[in-house]
């Protein structure tokens, strides 16, 4: 039987994910994204490349993220949160 503690990430490693996808994909150092970062207000990212991240984060989680998620995704925590959630409804 398969146990969510064996299939969990934790919070700072899915954080981790989260930042490196969206250094991967803005100019942006993974290290400079503090987690309480606003994708539009405080890392001036548009619409075009959150959809380029959520297409990463499902790459990397195994997860789908509808477009009615990604409106709900407003900063770095949000993301972390989000795919949290998703992977507690797949274990």
């Amino acid at each position: 039987m398969l146990h969510l503690e064996d299939t969990a990430m934790d919070e700072r490693e899915i954080c981790n994910k989260i930042k490196e996808a969206i250094a991967k994909i803005s100019d942006i150092d993974a290290a400079d994204i503090v987690d309480t970062a606003s994708f539009q207000d405080d890392l001036g990212l548009d619409s075009l490349v959150l959809l380029e991240i959520s297409v990463e984060i499902e790459m990397q989680f195994g997860l789908e993220v509808h477009e009615d998620d990604l409106k709900q995704l407003q900063t770095v925590q949000d993301a972390v949160e989000f795919v949290q959630q998703a992977l507690i409804g797949q274990a």
